[in-house]
């Protein structure tokens, strides 16, 4: 199972380099996340856990996003995911003063991003997370709560702007 893992690592390494829509076609071709018709992963995006990792129709991660889909990460339909924007679904556990954080293993919440949101660039979306329809989340923005559907949310922590 790790020479797996390893062998797709190497393999998304190598595919998120060939730029435009040949590099999207490729990625979605050969990395095992699941994906809907006519959606975009753009060059330079990284993802942990590939196989955890599902997207919708109509969806464009755009370039350089860092997607950690080890507790799994759900993208519905028409999303737009703006460049640099960092989607984690788990977090180190840290409780235990007798171990060192690094031995004390991951705590995994998954994350549901719904149809028709968009998350502005530098957005960081923490474990658990679930935004609703039709949301959008403004640039530079750190989600650490569900976003109701209908929404603008924007700042750090990310605070309603206004109902859409």
């Amino acid at each position: 199972m790790r020479i797996r893992y390893e062998l797709i690592m190497w393999l998304q390494h190598f595919l998120k380099f060939i730029p435009g829509k040949i590099g999207c076609f490729y990625r979605n071709f050969f990395l095992p996340y699941k994906s809907g018709s006519s959606s975009f992963i753009w060059d330079g995006v990284h993802i942990d856990s590939p196989s955890k990792l599902s997207i919708g129709n109509n969806v464009s991660i755009n370039r350089g996003c860092i997607i950690n889909a080890g507790g799994d990460v759900s993208v519905s339909d028409d999303v737009l995911i703006g460049p640099e924007v960092i989607i984690y679904s788990q977090n180190h556990i840290y409780k235990n003063l007798e171990k060192k954080i690094s031995e004390q293993g991951y705590l995994t919440s998954s994350v549901l991003i719904s149809d028709n949101v968009w998350i502005g660039a530098r957005s960081i979306i923490l474990p658990g997370v679930k935004i609703g329809s039709n949301s959008i989340i403004g640039a530079g923005s750190v989600v650490t709560k569900d976003v109701p559907s209908n929404c603008v949310y924007a700042g750090n922590p990310a605070k309603l702007i206004k109902q859409r």
